[in-house]
């Protein structure tokens, strides 16, 4: 048997080297295929072969995508023997367990007119077992026959499991109102108030005399320059903090602050800049005035920022009320 088997494929390279070498004599655009094998078996690797004849430029041969679930792309080799031949060996490894049949694949050329698509011819495999005729009997000779089963431990075992479920839905129902009870209720923040905060940091200042070294009245004028600076930020919500006065000042024009609260700003706190940068070292009586201007800023912000303030609080008051809704929704 492997002997006809070998004379097969002797002949077919035969006959595809003669397809291969002679010219063709209409140049008409034709598809050749061929494979080297009738039958298969698990693991066996063949060759597939398309062979092209025409005179136009060859675009692109079938990828491994195009080729069946049953086989797998081991390597191919392209041939050319002359301008009007092309062809294209596939070495392909089967890994079926049926007969085969090698769907038509496209071939793209590229005329004249356009782009052409030709197909080649559907090849049929046969499957070949691994079983030898010998082996007949390790067949099976008829349907297996199921034995009717005890349904009663299925039934034991649903009846477990479903009582196990209940025990633990159980478990958990009753953990998580441990936790629920043991939660703590949302306490709302109290609103503060920024001008209380800012009027509680001027009177909590060292008293003015008991300023004596450079380093206590630096500390005063930078506390009374950071005060307001905070107060700024909270309520007109602008970074006072990292920004110079000339900065602070052109940010409240935009905000249309009033010119009155502008002016005392910039002047209480160039006077805390001077001492701050310039190392300017103040007198008592100079640091008592600028406490006056910025008491005298309080009592302008007082009445210029009550409406901003009571927007503040009804924000903050709306905010936390939506919050403690919601952690007593998820205690219930």
């Amino acid at each position: 048997m492997k002997k006809y088997i070998t004379v097969y494929a002797t002949a077919r390279y035969y006959i595809l080297l003669i397809l291969l070498l002679s010219a063709h004599s209409g140049f008409a655009q034709q598809v050749y295929t061929f494979v080297d094998t009738d039958s298969l078996r698990v693991g066996d690797i063949f060759e597939y072969t398309i062979v092209v004849d025409s005179r136009d430029q060859l675009l692109s041969y079938p990828t491994e995508d195009d080729f069946e679930e049953q086989v797998e792309v081991v390597d191919r080799t392209r041939y050319q023997v002359h301008a009007n031949r092309d062809s294209l060996v596939y070495k392909l490894q089967f890994f079926g367990t049926d007969n085969l049949t090698l769907d038509r694949k496209s071939v793209q050329l590229s005329t004249a007119s356009g782009d052409t698509t030709l197909f080649t011819n559907r090849v049929p495999i046969f499957f070949k077992t691994l079983l030898a005729e010998e082996d007949e009997e390790f067949r099976p000779l008829k349907p297996i026959f199921e034995f009717a089963r005890s349904i009663y431990p299925y039934i034991i075992i649903f009846l477990i499991l479903l009582i196990s479920g209940y025990l633990i839905y159980r478990y958990i129902e009753q953990q998580k109102r441990k936790q629920d009870h043991a939660k703590p209720k949302y306490q709302p923040i109290p609103f503060e108030n920024p001008f209380l905060q800012l009027k509680s940091e001027i009177e909590h200042l060292r008293p003015i005399d008991g300023l004596s070294t450079f380093d206590d009245f630096e500390q005063f004028y930078v506390e009374i320059g950071d005060a307001i600076r905070r107060y700024l930020k909270r309520v007109h919500k602008i970074p006072a903090l990292e920004m110079t006065t000339s900065e602070i000042t052109a940010s409240l024009k935009k905000e249309f602050v009033s010119a009155e609260v502008i002016s005392i700003t910039r002047k209480v706190l160039n006077s805390a800049d001077m001492v701050k940068f310039a190392h300017f070292e103040p007198t008592k009586e100079q640091a008592r005035s600028t406490l006056d201007k910025a008491n005298t800023f309080i009592e302008i912000v007082s009445e210029s920022d009550a409406e901003i303030i009571d927007q503040m609080r009804e924000k903050h008051d709306l905010a936390e009320s939506e919050k403690s809704e919601i952690s007593n929704a998820g205690q219930k």
